[in-house]
């Protein structure tokens, strides 16, 4: 006859059975905790810098409200950039979200993940490459600068004003100078008309304040002759009257064949005042000085350009 002790075989098998349920206990949530089979990538397909986000349906989880790691508390990664990381329980069934960037092609695997008290191990992501199969993996060479805006419109506007330029340095060069040249003879000759002009204006008032006649006509004599002299090149301060009336006048100097007439009887009658002793009064002197400003007016509009014809007008209203 056998004796059966307490605590025998029997005792032992009770002891197993239950250190075998209290170690499928501890390891059963674990497993059920996370579903990789049905882990998913949104957007599916992810290439290299591309930011997406890892879905695995999580069981097993009870409560509300989403639990997230802190940014600082993120595992590091050598390949891949974690965002964030987030237990989000949802209606439909709980989920774990991992926000990524990957920077290198191919299957990854992510770091543990340690979220509520849970450890998610062993979830992987596949990378694709932007690059074919055909190409090699050789980065491109670096783009050009882009241009700023207006820069084309820059660059052909100064071409076109440098050729501009050119143009017309080239016109001025070849016939540009005789047009100057011509263009500063009557300019000097508009400024001889003025001075002469102006001449007129101050002997006409001196002999409105009692200058005596004689001395204003010899004055206005001698200073008309200056004018002629610098006005055609002729020596005029030693001509006679004659001699001055058969100067030939070009026609682009504004003075005609029959002002010679008028230059011979001027200088003839002040010739006559100055050297025969002819007495003369104020009337006939303002009328000899009338005379001259019709002739430098005629003068004056004949010239090129209009600018120092009004100035006569003037004077005359100033008198």
């Amino acid at each position: 006859m056998k004796n059966h002790h307490p605590g025998g075989i029997s005792g032992n098998r009770k002891l197993g059975f239950k250190l075998a349920v209290f170690l499928l206990a501890s390891v059963l949530p674990a497993a059920q905790a996370q579903d990789a089979s049905s882990a998913h990538t949104v957007p599916r397909t992810v290439f290299v810098g591309d930011r997406a986000t890892l879905i695995v349906p999580v069981h097993g989880f009870t409560g509300q409200g989403d639990t997230e790691i802190p940014p600082g508390q993120i595992p590091y990664s050598p390949y891949i950039d974690i965002h964030r990381v987030a237990l989000e329980r949802r209606p439909g069934g709980n989920r774990l979200a991992v926000e990524f960037a990957a920077f290198a092609p191919g299957v990854l695997e992510l770091p543990p993940l340690e979220v509520a008290g849970t450890v998610f191990g062993g979830l992987t992501v596949e990378i694709s490459s932007v690059l074919g199969t055909s190409e090699p993996p050789i980065l491109s060479p670096p783009a050009p600068p882009l241009a700023v805006p207006g820069t084309a419109l820059l660059v052909y506007g100064t071409i076109a004003v440098l050729v501009l330029f050119i143009l017309l340095v080239s016109l001025v060069s070849l016939k540009g100078h005789l047009w100057l040249r011509d263009w500063f003879a009557a300019w000097k000759r508009r400024r001889m008309i003025g001075a002469m002009l102006g001449i007129e204006r101050r002997l006409r008032k001196a002999l409105a304040k009692g200058a005596v006649p004689r001395e204003v006509l010899d004055r206005l004599s001698g200073e008309f002759r200056g004018f002629l002299a610098n006005f055609t090149g002729e020596n005029c301060l030693a001509m006679t009257a004659s001699e001055i009336g058969r100067i030939g006048f070009p026609s682009s100097l504004g003075v005609e064949s029959r002002d010679g007439e008028f230059l011979r009887g001027f200088f003839d009658r002040c010739d006559r005042v100055r050297f025969s002793g002819h007495a003369i009064g104020r009337d006939e002197t303002l009328a000899i000085i009338d005379e001259l400003r019709g002739f430098l007016v005629a003068m004056n509009r004949a010239a090129p350009g209009d600018t120092a014809a009004r100035e006569p007008e003037q004077v005359g209203q100033a008198a």
